[in-house]
């Protein structure tokens, strides 16, 4: 239950006040707690787990313990306990989760006996889809087990990703390392941690659904290494569980990984018909030592005085280490090669190690189920990229290309009304690119315009196709309740409600669109005739008459010009670079031909991103010989992504890299790792975190991530499809974010809308 805190015990640790003792091992301590200068009472309870203060803590201890915090922020989960904050750099490392009522299985089945098996198939079916949310943001157990498994009054939450107990992570390598704990982890776990797949954590469940149902584990032995032998030859024993269920358990803990079913499969083979929500169906036994576990809680914190408010203490290395209120994926100081495991070394046995722990494995996932800013101006240009940059959608008010959808982007408030995640085959022949209008998903395709439900995707209308021979049609802008788009040789306006044409201006003859991009009331374009030296450049109102604000000769190569705009200035890059001014487009600067290399070019203020090569150059358009270069050394691969507080985000062809826009100094990176686990892709940013679309979907990584990082999500997040046919390109999706959903546009005509990761 809960212990009185002895003398000499910390009541203070980082912002908590310690009420008492929920459980002690060799080198830590879990707390019930609350935040400091709270009143008494059961509010804002949470489970605190820290360190021993006596212990010598190096960085390396603090790295993983950092790791831990990050293992459990990255799980969002009713069936888990949910991560409220943590701290590995101060005096005192802690890591804070919601506090859960309630013994551990354990404790349950020691004291009252093995559960019915209806509450097992209950139990089992809500770890199961812990599992499943796990798993879709790419975070491995590793170590379920019933002392792992708590039972709550709305049922089973899976908590410890984790604490580091051991210093060296590149043990987990070593021939005869195991990961988990005796009697509950898979063969996979006996053969090392570089074996572990998803369907590693659903042998261990079925191992704890064993203990459950019989009051034993399905390997149980006196002697370890006879455990470790039975788990390797499938040796169970499940003569005791009930014979429906045996069935279950058996397909769990099946040798081969491929052949267990994945964690939905096991909760609907679990509940094939789901209660309805509501109060979880405990025995009497069981709901009598929550009651307990509740009352203890209740008089534990009305018993202590509330602590004045902690107060500010320095980190213990404040340019590493940093409080993690929020969600964080970072890993300070992470060492070149470091895979992201985190782990720590519980018990010696023979020449096994039983580690405990949690990871974070890119890769490993691949046909598991998985679970898994702004109010901007519904408008965005659609982009004519380069073939290595792909084509891209950017928010209206982001008409520098940034790819910076806005602080409010992650708030799912911005979200349309009644989303669910949803699939549509919007064109049979070639890529679409679309924009958000409100509740409206504009896109352009090979020969037409649709207009979908941002909600559930079903279609509203969609335009006449265009004629033979024509370019695709492009979404040059929404303002309002009218679409613009360019269709064939020609610029449309039609009413978003129903398609109803309104106005149409052709194109010079023979013209093509090169690339467009709005803003305001005005949209600005550049076309250019088939085999015609230079095009024109036009400023368009949308409003009123519809009139050319100016309309100029472009003198520079346009075959793959991309225009971005920001503060004044339209910038206009191909082979060439053109600088104007929106207001008349005179031209005030250039580069000529051949004297700098800028695909997908991204403008902030008179700072123009140059992807190349060798590395991002960054143009003062203002006096363009003014020039610095960040990431030297390396290709990008995609355009770059630029947040509102300088952070530079670039992919090269195996790594994802953070820059500062001000000083060039690297800020975070993925590992670099071996092909099959390399990261590369689009990124974009959203809110606090960048987006990026890799090969398997779309990740993320907190923009305020220190150090060697690892994504989080991909591409089985819910919503996600999985397993794709082939290794998908990231330059030929579209990308929307809006709320906690991301609509992406793929080359093969499907638009989509998803769980963000």
């Amino acid at each position: 239950m809960i212990e009185p805190l002895a003398p000499g015990r910390a009541r203070l640790i980082g912002p908590y006040q310690a009420l008492g003792l929920l459980g002690a091992g060799g080198m830590g301590e879990v707390y019930l707690a609350r935040p400091a200068g709270a009143a008494g009472g059961p509010d804002g309870l949470v489970a605190l787990k820290t360190v021993r203060a006596d212990l010598d803590l190096d960085d390396g201890f603090r790295i993983r313990f950092r790791r831990e915090i990050d293992a459990a922020a990255a799980v969002r989960s009713p069936h888990t306990a949910a991560h409220v904050g943590g701290d590995a750099g101060g005096r005192l490392p802690w890591l804070a989760t919601e506090y859960v009522p309630g013994p551990s299985l354990a404790e349950a089945v020691t004291r009252s006996g093995p559960l019915p098996e209806p509450v097992v198939r209950a139990l089992g079916a809500g770890l199961a889809l812990a599992l499943a949310d796990m798993h879709a943001v790419r975070v491995l157990h590793r170590d379920l087990k019933p002392g792992n498994v708590l039972l709550g009054p709305d049922g089973p939450k899976v908590i410890d990703f984790g604490i580091a107990q051991g210093f060296d992570a590149t043990q987990l390598t070593r021939t005869g390392v195991v990961v988990g704990s005796p009697g509950y982890i898979s063969p996979e776990h006996v053969n090392g941690s570089r074996f572990l797949v998803p369907a590693s954590d659903v042998f261990c469940l079925g191992a704890v659904l064993t203990f459950a149902a019989t009051g034993h584990g399905p390997f149980d032995d006196s002697d370890m290494a006879a455990v470790i032998y039975r788990i390797s030859r499938g040796d169970a024993e499940l003569s005791h569980v009930p014979e429906r269920l045996r069935t279950v358990i058996e397909a769990c803990l099946h040798s081969d990984a491929g052949a267990r079913p994945t964690p939905r499969q096991l909760a609907d083979l679990l509940l094939p018909d789901p209660p309805a929500p509501g109060v979880f169906p405990w025995t009497d036994a069981v709901r009598g030592q929550l009651a307990a576990h509740a009352a203890a809680a209740r008089a534990c914190a009305r018993a202590a005085a509330p602590s004045p408010a902690a107060p500010a203490l320095p980190p213990h290395h404040p340019a590493a280490f940093a409080p993690t209120p929020v969600v964080p994926v970072a890993v300070p100081g992470g060492r070149k090669g470091d895979r992201g495991l985190w782990i720590g070394l519980a018990a010696v046995a023979a020449v096994v190690c039983v580690v405990l722990g949690s990871v974070l494995l890119p890769g490993v996932f691949d046909g598991d189920d998985g679970a898994g800013g702004g109010s901007r101006p519904a408008a965005s240009a659609s982009g004519a990229a380069s073939a290595r940059s792909g084509a891209a959608v950017f928010p209206g008010a982001d008409p520098g290309r940034t790819g910076d959808f806005g602080a409010a982007a992650a708030d799912v408030s911005t979200r349309p009304e009644g989303w669910k995640a949803w699939q549509a085959q919007v064109a049979d022949d070639g890529r679409v690119e679309c924009v958000l209008a409100g509740a409206s998903l504009v896109c352009g395709g090979p020969r037409r315009v649709t207009v979908l439900s941002a909600a559930d995707g079903k279609r509203r209308w969609r335009g006449p196709q265009t004629g033979p021979g024509s370019a695709p049609t492009s979404v040059g802008a929404v303002l309002g309740a009218t679409v613009f788009a360019f269709e064939g040789g020609s610029l449309v306006a039609r009413d978003l409600a129903d398609g109803d044409e309104r106005w149409r201006e052709p194109l010079p003859d023979g013209a093509r669109l090169a690339d467009s991009v709005q803003s305001g009331d005005v949209l600005y374009y550049a076309t250019k005739a088939a085999g015609a030296a230079t095009g024109r450049l036009t400023a368009r109102r949308l409003t009123g008459s519809h009139e050319p604000v100016w309309d100029k000769a472009w003198q520079e190569p346009a075959d793959e010009a991309e225009l971005v705009l920001d503060d004044g200035r339209l910038v206009a890059a191909g082979d060439a670079i053109t600088v104007l001014k929106t207001a008349d487009g005179s031209r005030t600067a250039a580069v000529p031909a051949g004297g700098l290399t800028c695909r997908t070019p991204v403008l902030k203020g008179a700072q123009l991103l140059c992807a190349g090569p060798d590395g991002l150059t960054v143009v003062d358009v203002r006096a363009p010989d003014k020039r610095r270069t960040i990431a030297p050394g390396t290709d990008i691969a995609y355009r770059p992504a630029l947040a509102r507080d300088g952070t530079v985000v670039v992919s090269s062809t195996d790594r994802i890299l953070a820059f500062g826009l001000a000083d060039g100094a690297l800020r975070w990176a993925t590992c670099e790792c071996d092909e099959a686990l390399a990261q590369t892709g689009v990124p974009s940013v959203v809110g606090d975190r960048a987006v990026i679309v890799q090969w398997h979907g779309p990740t993320a990584v907190r923009l305020a991530a220190e150090g060697e990082v690892r994504t989080e999500g991909g591409g089985d997040i819910k919503g996600w499809p999985d397993p794709w046919e082939g290794r998908l390109d990231p330059a030929s999706v579209s990308l929307i974010a809006r709320g906690d959903m991301v609509i992406a546009s793929l080359e093969n005509g499907t638009v989509l809308s998803a769980y963000a990761p």
